[in-house]
């Protein structure tokens, strides 16, 4: 999903780049996979970007406590989209109830 920068302070860009780049080295400080490069999407072993079934590295930048005020580098985390989406999966899971909550209670007023 894309990143929607009005809900991030004015310089989140550059703070983000340089926890990528400078603390990180270019690395997900989690499971240590290189930024862009290429996987297979079922055992995670690096591969050619043409081999099929395989998915491009992206860091991004996680908030450790999910506050997106606290841009404290030890609240900082440069992650790829599998140790991202790990650390973010209860507020998936809570996102995707309440839609499905929010559906049902719609059809419900609409009778």
């Amino acid at each position: 999903m894309p990143i929607d920068y009005k809900e991030y302070c004015p310089d989140w860009k550059a703070i983000s780049l340089r926890i990528r780049t400078e603390r990180a080295d270019n690395k997900c400080e989690w499971c240590g996979i290189p930024n862009y490069s290429h996987v297979n999407k079922e055992t995670r072993e690096q591969s050619l970007p043409d081999e099929d079934n395989t998915t491009r590295i992206v860091l991004t930048v996680a908030h450790i406590d999910r506050d997106k005020n606290n841009n404290d580098d030890t609240n900082l985390a440069a992650l790829c989209q599998k140790c991202h989406l790990h650390h973010d999966r209860h507020q998936h899971a809570d996102n995707r109830r309440y839609g499905r909550n929010w559906r049902r209670d719609q059809t419900k007023m609409e009778l």
